[in-house]
Protein backbone atom coordinates (compact mmCIF):
# COMPACT_ATOMS: atom_id res chain seq x y z
CA UNK A 1 0.00 0.00 0.00
CA UNK A 2 3.02 2.50 0.73
CA UNK A 3 4.30 1.89 -2.84
CA UNK A 4 0.43 2.60 -4.50
CA UNK A 5 0.47 6.14 -2.18
CA UNK A 6 4.01 6.75 -3.49
CA UNK A 7 3.19 6.32 -6.82
CA UNK A 8 -0.17 8.16 -6.89
CA UNK A 9 1.46 11.11 -4.72
CA UNK A 10 4.38 11.40 -7.82
CA UNK A 11 1.77 11.16 -10.53
CA UNK A 12 0.06 13.84 -9.13
CA UNK A 13 3.48 16.43 -8.70
CA UNK A 14 3.95 14.92 -12.31
CA UNK A 15 0.27 16.12 -13.21
CA UNK A 16 1.13 19.62 -11.67
CA UNK A 17 4.79 20.32 -13.47
CA UNK A 18 2.82 19.45 -16.67
CA UNK A 19 0.40 21.98 -15.55
CA UNK A 20 3.18 23.99 -14.96
CA UNK A 21 5.08 23.91 -18.14
CA UNK A 22 1.94 24.20 -20.18
CA UNK A 23 0.97 27.46 -18.31
CA UNK A 24 4.55 28.75 -19.39
CA UNK A 25 4.34 27.62 -22.85
CA UNK A 26 0.82 29.36 -23.56
CA UNK A 27 1.75 32.52 -21.79
CA UNK A 28 5.19 32.62 -24.17
CA UNK A 29 3.11 32.37 -26.91
CA UNK A 30 0.82 34.98 -25.95
CA UNK A 31 3.87 37.10 -25.32
CA UNK A 32 4.65 36.34 -28.74
CA UNK A 33 1.79 37.14 -30.57
CA UNK A 34 1.64 40.74 -28.61
CA UNK A 35 5.17 41.39 -29.82
CA UNK A 36 4.43 40.87 -33.22
CA UNK A 37 1.37 42.22 -33.53
CA UNK A 38 2.45 45.28 -31.99
CA UNK A 39 5.92 45.35 -34.55
CA UNK A 40 3.25 44.28 -37.73
CA UNK A 41 0.90 47.57 -36.24
CA UNK A 42 3.83 49.79 -36.04
CA UNK A 43 5.54 48.26 -39.16
CA UNK A 44 2.44 49.14 -41.01
CA UNK A 45 2.67 52.50 -40.44
CA UNK A 46 6.17 53.08 -41.33
CA UNK A 47 5.70 50.95 -44.44
CA UNK A 48 2.84 53.71 -45.32
CA UNK A 49 5.60 56.91 -44.69
CA UNK A 50 8.43 55.40 -45.89
CA UNK A 51 9.83 56.62 -48.99
CA UNK A 52 11.84 52.96 -50.17
CA UNK A 53 8.75 51.40 -50.12
CA UNK A 54 7.92 50.58 -53.72
CA UNK A 55 5.82 48.16 -55.72
CA UNK A 56 5.64 45.89 -52.82
CA UNK A 57 9.48 46.22 -52.48
CA UNK A 58 12.37 47.99 -50.60
CA UNK A 59 14.66 49.69 -52.46
CA UNK A 60 16.73 51.13 -49.85
CA UNK A 61 18.25 47.38 -49.54
CA UNK A 62 19.94 46.50 -53.01
CA UNK A 63 20.89 42.87 -53.30
CA UNK A 64 22.68 41.01 -55.99
CA UNK A 65 20.71 38.49 -57.53
CA UNK A 66 22.53 35.40 -55.69
CA UNK A 67 21.21 36.82 -52.35
CA UNK A 68 17.40 34.84 -53.18
CA UNK A 69 18.90 31.67 -52.90
CA UNK A 70 19.90 32.80 -49.71
CA UNK A 71 17.45 35.07 -48.31
CA UNK A 72 13.47 33.78 -48.64
CA UNK A 73 12.29 37.15 -48.75
CA UNK A 74 14.30 38.73 -51.51
CA UNK A 75 13.13 38.40 -55.00
CA UNK A 76 14.12 40.32 -58.56
CA UNK A 77 13.63 44.34 -58.85
CA UNK A 78 10.31 45.05 -60.04
CA UNK A 79 10.40 48.70 -58.18
CA UNK A 80 10.12 51.03 -61.49
CA UNK A 81 12.75 54.21 -61.92
CA UNK A 82 14.82 51.66 -59.24
CA UNK A 83 18.21 54.00 -58.89
CA UNK A 84 20.41 50.71 -60.04
CA UNK A 85 20.44 49.80 -63.29
CA UNK A 86 22.32 46.12 -63.10
CA UNK A 87 20.13 43.33 -62.64
CA UNK A 88 19.91 42.85 -58.71
CA UNK A 89 17.08 41.89 -56.22
CA UNK A 90 15.43 43.56 -53.44
CA UNK A 91 13.45 42.68 -50.12
CA UNK A 92 9.56 41.64 -50.14
CA UNK A 93 7.80 44.30 -47.71
CA UNK A 94 6.06 43.07 -45.14
CA UNK A 95 5.27 45.05 -41.92
CA UNK A 96 7.61 42.67 -39.74
CA UNK A 97 10.70 43.90 -41.74
CA UNK A 98 9.71 47.68 -41.76
CA UNK A 99 9.38 47.79 -38.37
CA UNK A 100 12.60 46.51 -38.09
CA UNK A 101 14.20 48.48 -40.70
CA UNK A 102 16.58 51.73 -39.52
CA UNK A 103 16.21 53.43 -43.06
CA UNK A 104 15.82 56.43 -41.49
CA UNK A 105 19.20 56.33 -40.11
CA UNK A 106 21.39 55.47 -42.84
CA UNK A 107 21.66 56.12 -46.86
CA UNK A 108 20.47 53.60 -49.27
CA UNK A 109 22.73 50.55 -49.00
CA UNK A 110 23.75 47.85 -51.52
CA UNK A 111 24.26 44.37 -49.94
CA UNK A 112 26.83 42.02 -52.58
CA UNK A 113 27.95 38.77 -52.54
CA UNK A 114 31.41 37.54 -52.79
CA UNK A 115 32.78 37.76 -56.09
CA UNK A 116 29.63 40.07 -57.54
CA UNK A 117 29.82 42.22 -60.43
CA UNK A 118 27.16 44.76 -59.34
CA UNK A 119 29.44 47.86 -57.77
CA UNK A 120 27.39 49.86 -55.40
CA UNK A 121 26.56 53.63 -56.34
CA UNK A 122 28.31 56.41 -54.55
CA UNK A 123 26.88 59.23 -53.24
CA UNK A 124 27.60 62.83 -53.86
CA UNK A 125 28.13 64.56 -51.05
CA UNK A 126 27.05 68.38 -51.63
CA UNK A 127 30.21 70.98 -50.98
CA UNK A 128 28.96 72.90 -47.78
CA UNK A 129 31.92 75.79 -48.84
CA UNK A 130 30.65 76.26 -51.98
CA UNK A 131 26.53 76.50 -51.03
CA UNK A 132 27.53 79.06 -47.77
CA UNK A 133 29.52 81.01 -50.89
CA UNK A 134 26.60 81.22 -52.92
CA UNK A 135 24.65 81.86 -50.16
CA UNK A 136 27.20 85.23 -49.35
CA UNK A 137 26.97 86.41 -52.94
CA UNK A 138 22.99 86.49 -52.90
CA UNK A 139 22.60 87.79 -49.70
CA UNK A 140 25.29 90.85 -51.17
Amino acid sequence: MDDRFRMITDLEELSKRIDKIEKQKTDEVLTLVEILSNAAFFGEIKQASCGYAKDGQCSFFILTSEAKSKIPIVSDCRVKHCRETSIHSHLELSNITCALCESQFYQPTTFMMPGSKLKPKKIKKKNKTNENNKKEKQVR
